[in-house]
């Protein structure tokens, strides 16, 4: 008799098919935000876009952005430990958080 295969194996072979998971592990960044960065640093920065390894991330005042962009190889460090991946190489970073 036939046996259906079982749907968590059809999901990943699709996964790795498509080449979602590091599109999946990326988005990581977006939803562990503050446990990446911190409490205080999440309260005045936001990720929002990543594109070609350059992560754009609004501040809510120039200071915070002055500031993150001297941190910016320790949060660089920081994501790609979080992610074991080298996702990210650049930030992009401006004062327009709403």
């Amino acid at each position: 008799m036939f046996e259906p295969d079982n749907i968590a194996d059809v999901l990943k072979t699709y996964i790795q098919n498509k080449n979602i998971a590091k599109k999946i592990n990326n988005h990581k960044i977006f939803n562990y935000w503050s446990v990446i960065v911190g409490r205080d640093i999440s309260l005045h920065a936001k990720p929002r876009m990543l594109r070609n390894k350059i992560l754009y991330i609004s501040t809510s005042n120039p200071i915070w952005s002055t500031e993150l962009g001297m941190m910016s190889q320790e949060i660089i460090s920081k994501i790609n430990a979080f992610l074991n991946d080298e996702a990210v190489r650049e930030l992009r970073i401006k004062p327009d958080l709403k």
